[in-house]
């Protein structure tokens, strides 16, 4: 009975210590569940829109470039490739994680809406170069693509959410 006591002591204050952790991941569990079923239930409204507008967004930039594109929906076609832009192709979930991070984090209103504004305008172009570097891979290394989409930009993008959001955490908590 003494060593569940013990334990169970450890266990308290332990959990006291690391009271301002704790929080933020269940705070961070409960916005991210909150934010990626807000997504999904909005999937008609802000999802479908979005992938639209990225696919006439990567469009008008080829063209200006000099080079013929098209898009139809969230498809991009560029001299016989293309590329359909549809969930987890266009940032928004990435932008849902790096949100509930932020929105978890203990700082003022202000600080997490400068935040979420920034971050999400970073991932955004992100998203856009990674979009431009698919369609360049698929049309020269074409056997290239799909590494590059399943498990380079899968890597880019977990780091660039970590970095931005350990950018924002170092900004408004600066390191004495």
């Amino acid at each position: 009975m003494t060593g569940a006591v013990n334990i169970g002591n450890k266990l308290a204050t332990f959990v006291r210590q690391q009271r301002e952790g704790i929080r933020f991941c269940a705070l961070f569990a409960l916005f991210t569940a909150v934010a990626f079923a807000i997504l999904y239930a909005g999937q008609n409204v802000l999802v479908v829109p979005l992938n639209r507008h990225l696919a006439w967004m990567t469009e008008k930039f080829i063209r200006l470039v000099g080079v013929h594109a098209s898009s139809s929906g969230g498809v991009v076609s560029l001299s016989g490739f293309a590329v359909e832009i549809k969930n987890n192709c266009n940032a928004i979930y990435e932008v849902g994680l790096y949100t509930a991070a932020v929105w978890a984090y203990p700082a003022s209103w202000r600080e997490r809406l400068f935040g979420t504004l920034v971050g999400a305008g970073v991932l955004y172009v992100v998203n856009f170069l990674r979009i431009l570097t698919l369609l360049t891979v698929g049309l020269m290394y074409r056997s290239w693509f799909e590494a590059t989409h399943l498990y380079a930009w899968q890597l880019v993008f977990l780091v660039v959410v970590g970095a931005c959001w350990i950018a924002w955490v170092s900004r408004i908590r600066p390191v004495a």
